[in-house]
């Protein structure tokens, strides 16, 4: 959720479509409430989750400024917003494969977010 809400923070000023601007800022607060849940329920089973790695950061601000300078069309932008959503899709039903929880409010939580994906 937080790689996602960063990713449109990137990109989000280099669009010039209304509707996809829209959308955008819709999926971010998706993203920001979600994140919040997160945070209440790792606070509640005494979890601190990890931020995002900073190479990681870095490299995906750079390698969205570079794709868009060579393209910055609302087709490029949402192709790469698809599919940057589509790795978070994957990353989270992996993740529920991986790591199996009996905690019902983090499997719900879970299971919203690749639906609303």
């Amino acid at each position: 959720m937080r790689m996602g809400s960063y990713a449109i923070d990137c990109i989000i000023d280099k669009i010039d479509n209304q509707k996809l601007e829209e959308l955008l800022r819709k999926q971010n607060d998706f993203y920001l409430d979600t994140t919040e849940e997160l945070e209440k329920l790792s606070e509640s089973i005494n979890h601190k989750p990890a931020d995002i790695n900073m190479f990681l950061k870095g490299s995906s601000f750079a390698s969205i400024n570079m794709k868009t300078m060579m393209d910055s069309s609302a087709s490029h932008l949402a192709e790469m917003l698809v599919q940057g959503t589509t790795m978070g899709i994957t990353d989270m039903i992996k993740s529920q494969s991986e790591y199996p929880t009996t905690l019902a409010d983090l499997k719900k939580l879970t299971n919203n977010i690749v639906a609303c994906e």
